[in-house]
């Protein structure tokens, strides 16, 4: 009963402890259920037991976190008989993570863990966060995980910082774009509202490419523009961050990925789709390292895609928040396509005495693949599925 925790004191509570932290992407769901829906029903005061069991390897940039999140949503959900549309318990599992976790992650993980589909590509609007269509994944092409062996936290300090760097390269848009319609604009003014992904990569390199600092200090940043409006990160004023590549990446990749969407709605293979696709790949992982994502061993599989992949293997891009975790390696369906995959894991284990875990395919997400409810008899202790 009473007030809920604020997410500020639930985000220091978990900090204090490292060997507990982990426990925040738990117990946040409870927070956040708490503050965000709790007026549908005083499920806190009832008290629970939360057993977790995953298969989903964490540290691999595979959305381990985002898959605890929405799982435990949705078993509360179900067990308080809380009505949680896909699109609402994606937004709540993002809660969880920016604001009691502390980790300034997009809404893309969560959004295929709750969405997702078997053979299928989610084609998301990562702003605001909304389900376009799921793509089906040709027969003639297949998909593979290939973890690097180095730890991935999207809360790293590596991820944060090109975060606060790309809303700093949108704050300076917004400003060039005032100026052109001859607006004035204070440093605490209203910004255009706009989302980088929006404008087009010719628009990006012809009009605001040049006026976009290569970097720059917080403090300087702060004194010429403000605020970088973005309310999950901080700017510390002490240090400097990458300014022109992070900016540049989310309108070059947004262009790539509906590319890459297009091509992949032909069901027949031909040598241009396939070189296309793989090209698209390489052009994504090269400007995700040039944001300062990448890692030595994720270059390093991308590397072997291109030199041992025997015209099986197409193309490799780093996954998720980078700087580390896994790569995604597209080719060819089919037997010669799985042993050239064998021999280049074994070629990186020889290098790198590592033996990566290897993901093939896609899964459905939470929705998808529903709930089972548990009935307990406590007469007899016996179990049956409700």
């Amino acid at each position: 009963t009473g007030e809920p925790i604020s997410y500020e004191d639930a985000r220091a509570y978990f900090k204090q402890d490292v060997s507990r932290s982990w426990a925040g992407y738990v117990a946040g769901a409870m927070v956040v259920l708490a503050r965000e829906r709790g007026g549908e029903r005083n499920w806190a005061s009832e008290g629970l037991s939360v057993l977790v069991s995953s298969r989903v390897p964490e540290g691999k940039g595979v959305s381990s976190s985002a898959a605890l999140e929405v799982a435990v949503l949705q078993a509360l959900s179900r067990a308080f008989h809380l009505t949680l549309n896909p699109q609402d318990l994606a937004l709540l599992a993002q809660k969880v993570e920016n604001l009691v976790v502390g980790a300034p992650c997009g809404i893309m993980d969560q959004m295929t863990s709750v969405c997702g589909q078997a053979d299928k590509l989610l084609a998301l609007l990562c702003r605001p966060g909304h389900l376009m269509h799921h793509v089906p994944i040709p027969e003639h092409i297949s998909f593979w995980g290939v973890d690097s062996g180095i730890r991935h936290s999207v809360g790293g300090s590596d991820y944060g910082s090109v975060r606060v760097g790309t809303f700093m390269g949108r704050r300076v848009i917004a400003k060039l774009r005032a100026a052109e319609k001859q607006r004035q604009e204070t440093n605490g003014g209203s910004l255009p509202n706009f989302h980088l992904a929006s404008v087009p990569p010719h628009e990006f390199t012809r009009r605001y490419e040049e006026h976009l600092p290569e970097t720059i200090t917080g403090s300087q940043f702060l004194q010429k523009y403000g605020h970088h409006q973005d309310a999950v990160t901080d700017i510390d004023p002490h240090r400097s961050f990458a300014v022109r590549a992070p900016t540049a990446h989310p309108v070059q990749e947004n262009f790539r990925t509906h590319l890459f969407m297009e091509l992949m709605k032909s069901s027949q293979s031909s040598e241009g789709q396939l070189a296309s696709l793989a090209e698209l790949m390489f052009q994504s992982h090269a400007s995700y390292s040039r944001c300062g994502l990448g890692c030595p061993e994720t270059d390093a599989l991308v590397d072997l895609v291109q030199e041992k992949s025997q015209g099986f293997l197409l193309g490799a891009k780093i996954t998720g928040g980078g700087s580390g975790g896994t790569v995604c390696v597209m080719g060819k369906a089919g037997r010669e396509a799985e042993e050239a995959l064998q021999q280049l894991v074994e070629k990186y284990r020889l290098e790198k005495s590592y033996e990566p875990y290897v993901f093939k395919g896609s899964s459905p997400g939470a929705d998808a693949f529903g709930h089972i409810v548990l009935q307990i008899n406590k007469a007899n202790k016996r179990v049956k599925l409700g």
